[in-house]
């Protein structure tokens, strides 16, 4: 199975400091992958520093679950059903960077830690592409279009979701119909 080799990849790789690798730790790939994959999102990172959220633990709230509620328009949904939104419309939701990074000094984000987790994952995000063959991919947000850029994989590009939901809900209608549009016909998408 794909997700094996996916799996064993992320829980071996040791090229970054990180306090947590939440892909293995929430079996992300045996749980959450669609039997076909129309639509590959590639998001920026876990939440850094000591926390459990995260957008498969589905014992803890999660910003970006609540975000693609908003973004997607699922009122009425509760945020732990929107990964199996995802799985049962063959998107799947992954990330540039696959361990939780840490926080240093307690900066939230460190930009230079982020862009060299980043370049360090790509090889996973590689991986990921040629084993599940998505059908179209979206970045979501700066370090995910680097990832994406740097393999030089065809992608559409837009806002980072708990981006778009906090600062820029004036383009929640345009990524809504992105990601929607993807999802009815991914080859044209």
């Amino acid at each position: 199975m794909a997700w094996e080799g996916l799996e064993e990849l992320v829980a071996s790789c040791r090229r970054c400091p990180h306090v947590g690798k939440p892909f293995v730790e929430h079996q992300v790939y045996r749980l959450w992958l669609p039997e076909e994959i129309k639509l590959l999102i590639v998001t920026e990172s876990p939440p850094p520093g000591q926390k459990e959220d995260f957008f498969y633990n589905l014992s803890k709230p999660d910003a970006m679950r609540r975000n693609f509620m908003v973004i997607l328009g699922l009122e009425g949904m509760s945020d732990t059903e929107v990964p199996r939104w995802f799985k049962e419309r063959g998107a799947f939701i992954t990330n540039a960077i696959k361990c939780r990074p840490i926080r240093p000094g307690g900066r939230y984000r460190d930009p230079r830690l982020l862009t060299e987790m980043t370049l360090n994952c790509t090889h996973v995000l590689e991986l990921e592409v040629e084993l599940l063959r998505p059908k179209k991919i979206i970045a979501m947000g700066t370090y995910a279009q680097l990832s994406v850029s740097r393999l030089g994989l065809p992608h559409e590009k837009l806002y980072h979701p708990n981006y778009l939901a906090r600062f820029r809900r004036d383009l929640i209608p345009s990524a809504r119909e992105a990601i929607l549009r993807a999802l009815r016909d991914p080859l044209r998408g």
